[in-house]
């Protein structure tokens, strides 16, 4: 038989199968690097739409090789590019007779950024019943739950859509906003949702200044304003109505910009919004930037007067600050000189979800999965994890990862996922939890203290203004004094038991600070998984950065021999068959460290100082645990102290 006939015959069969899944809407064969493919263009039903979630049209690809090769995943490629929008852009079915195909196709399709659902002859395509288990279970191998960075598309952004054009509308009107929060609630997502309602709806130039980036923070308060001025300049030219900062270190006196400032905003003939992110960076408790105690009150003094000159003037002139800390917007003075930002920009909190939203959220994300969540599992994830967005999607994917997929679809109970709740929270959500915390107290120290009474039943010693800034943060739950949620509570515990003094500079007779087996035991329990939590967080930055990086060049399928480079000739060959989500996570902890430091320039802006990055490093890979090493208070304190740099530095990205 023909393959021309084998491939009509494959088509035929997918048809029959599809009936009640799928409306055909075309079909054909195209010849791709000497071999013949066959191709259906298939409209999903409404129930196929749910269970696939996708909106478009889905393009079926047969092909009749029993050896399949990278080739398919080309024309595939080729296909979806060619039909200009029509098809989905991430989602394809492939019909093969390659019974160990599955797999390569997979992990070929995730290496160009394409969901492959492979679909084998045989009882697959015995009828729609068959056919629309082959398909889910494909999907369901999925993880919808996890996401590494900031949402702002529909299909991942819940419960804050009417907060983000509420905000867009008020800074259409000459306001200063602020959203302040703790480390992943969501403060970025509706930033950048906000952004997007801000360029699709109205008509206005907007000026982002991510305080996070080393040029920035670097600046000084004159080179700030000159720089905001130079790139409302260049939005301007372009006729751009957004433009990030772009960076004028000229030296210039603070009148001179200022004033051009006023004179840049008052001839853009629009409304002018200016937004500040990660804000915590040039505030006098500056992580990188000491000189910041001084610069503040300068930068917001004369912020204050263009912004009010501007309104003099009747034209309209909006800031939104982000950030963590509102503490420096608080106090009344600054080194006894009067707070310029005092009562400018108001102290408004982005708050955890509410229960219901939370519980909508994981319901929703979890049909995707195949998993129907009753209401009272979804209330025990989001319970457990403060209802922080980013937490319960971790809580609601560790327990993704415990169901098997080829039992789903099927109903998950409040008795069924008790335990996995509970070990989630014991083995991963407190360390998460944990840094989100540490950050939080690193930038508003008052609250410490507060929290801990909390914690401790003491309540009573706690000031109202306080407590309520707690509850507003996530911290303490909306009616009682009690922490929100599992996370929260264990996250408390560690920071307390792991308050140890770090003698770094220590008189010449230093007594060695001996531990108990016991105390030995949990001190490596803890550090153990803070480094595991770690590891695995910084996988997954390094491969999607990687991943991103070679997209833009142009160059995703090189990613898997990117990762392999770091390796010796001989070991590479264990890695061949494997996708780079395999490889990722086989190949070692100093390894990945080598891999981060041959791609330094991608990893320069996130990690900072190369040389202290890998002196971390260094001190992480010193695992006391493996066997059994003797270490004492100090050990375990430097140890400490390295995870928390660099946690401090992914924490930036979440």
């Amino acid at each position: 038989m023909s393959v021309e006939k084998q491939t009509h015959g494959l088509i035929d069969e997918f048809v029959k199968a599809s009936a009640g899944l799928f409306e055909i809407t075309g079909r054909y064969i195209e010849q791709f690097e000497q071999g013949f493919y066959g191709c259906v263009i298939a409209k999903p039903t409404k129930r196929m739409r749910a269970a696939l979630a996708i909106d478009r049209e889905i393009l079926v690809v047969v092909s009749t090789f029993k050896d399949q090769q990278q080739r398919t995943i080309k024309f595939v490629a080729q296909e979806i590019q060619k039909s200009m929008g029509r098809l989905e852009a991430s989602v394809a079915v492939v019909i093969h007779r390659d019974l160990k195909g599955n797999s390569k196709l997979r992990n070929w399709g995730r290496d160009r950024g394409l969901s492959i659902l492979p679909v084998t002859e045989g009882e697959s395509l015995d009828g729609s019943a068959a056919l629309e288990r082959a398909l889910c279970i494909e999907l369901y191998s999925h993880d919808p739950f996890d996401v590494t960075g900031p949402v702002s598309d529909d299909a991942n952004f819940y419960g804050r859509r009417d907060e983000a054009i509420e905000l867009a509308r008020k800074l259409q009107k000459g306001q200063i906003r602020s959203c302040l929060g703790i480390r992943k609630v969501g403060k970025t997502s509706i930033l950048n949702r906000m952004l997007r309602e801000l360029q699709s709806s109205h008509d206005c130039t907007c000026i982002m200044v991510d305080c996070s980036r080393d040029d920035v923070w670097n600046l000084n308060s004159a080179e700030l304003l000159s720089s905001i001025a130079a790139s409302a300049e260049l939005a301007v030219a372009n006729g751009a109505n957004y433009q990030k900062l772009v960076v004028s270190s000229k030296g210039i006196l603070l009148s001179e910009c200022r004033s051009k400032l006023e004179d840049t905003i008052q001839g853009i003939g629009r409304p002018f919004i200016l937004v500040f992110d990660e804000v915590d960076y040039i505030t006098p408790g500056s992580p990188t930037n000491p000189d910041w105690r001084k610069e503040f009150n300068i930068f917001w003094r004369n912020l204050r007067a263009v912004y009010q000159e501007i309104a003099r003037e009747q034209r309209v002139f909006s800031v939104l600050v982000a950030g963590v800390s509102a503490h420096w917007f608080t106090v009344e003075s600054i080194d006894e000189i009067e707070n310029a930002a005092l009562s400018f920009v108001p102290e408004e909190y982005l708050s955890p979800l509410p229960l219901r939203a939370t519980i909508a959220m994981l319901r929703r994300l979890g049909k995707v999965a195949g998993l129907t969540f009753d209401e009272p599992s979804a209330e025990m994830m989001a319970l457990a994890a403060g209802n922080m967005p980013y937490w319960a999607r971790k809580c609601a994917s560790y327990v993704n990862r415990q169901i098997q997929v080829p039992e789903r679809p099927c109903d998950v109970s409040r008795e069924r996922i008790q335990s996995m709740v509970s070990s989630f929270v014991k083995e991963e959500g407190a360390a998460i939890a944990e840094v989100a915390l540490r950050h939080l107290f690193r930038v508003y120290p008052a609250l410490l203290q507060a929290t801990r009474s909390c914690h401790e039943g003491r309540a009573a010693e706690v000031s109202e203004r306080e407590k309520r800034i707690l509850r507003r943060y996530g911290v303490i739950e909306q009616n009682s004094d009690r922490l929100a949620g599992q996370m929260m509570q264990l996250a408390i515990s560690a920071i307390r038991e792991a308050e140890t003094v770090v003698l770094e500079s220590q008189p010449a007779q230093v007594k060695k600070l001996e531990l108990g087996l016991n105390e030995w035991a949990e001190e490596i329990a803890a550090i153990s998984k803070r480094r595991n939590v770690l590891e695995k967080k910084l996988r997954e930055i390094v491969l999607n950065f990687l991943r991103f990086d070679s997209m833009n060049c142009g160059k995703l399928s090189d990613l898997h021999s990117r990762i392999t480079s770091i390796l010796p000739e001989k070991q590479r060959c264990q890695f061949v068959h494997m996708s780079a989500d395999e490889t990722m996570s086989k190949i070692s902890w100093m390894d990945l460290v080598n891999l981060i430091a041959k791609e330094w320039k991608i990893f320069e802006r996130l990690f900072g100082d190369k040389a202290q990055f890998v002196r971390n490093c260094d001190v992480i890979n010193d695992r006391h645990d493996a066997h059994a090493k003797s270490a004492d208070s100090a050990d375990f304190a430097l140890y400490r102290r390295s995870l928390a740099q660099i946690e401090d530095r992914l924490a930036k990205l979440q």
